[in-house]
């Protein structure tokens, strides 16, 4: 129940906020073992397409984590609560 009211508050605040909201809401259904179908394609892309490069360019999980969560945390909805947080220890530093 908990899982359906954040999706429905969240919903309510995507046009204010489409970009990264969108992006929480459709990485939080993946979490969840939800696809969202295509309508969560670019959102999800979006989100794996935040890449840091170390030394050599070599790819950088930690500051590709950080990026990713920074990315996330712009979503100001309410309800968000720590779902940034979760799904980046699952998905932040995957390449």
């Amino acid at each position: 129940m908990r899982a359906i009211l954040f999706f429905l508050v969240l919903v309510a605040a995507l046009p204010a906020c489409a970009g990264s909201c969108e992006t929480l809401l459709c990485m939080a259904g993946k979490l969840q073992g939800q696809g969202g179908g295509s309508d969560c394609t670019q959102p999800v892309a979006d989100y794996f397409s935040i890449i840091e490069y170390g030394k050599h360019w070599r790819f950088d999980p930690g500051a590709t984590a950080a990026a990713r969560l920074g990315y996330l945390n712009t979503c100001q909805a309410d309800g968000v609560g720590d779902w940034p947080l979760r799904i980046n220890a699952i998905y932040g530093a995957v390449e």
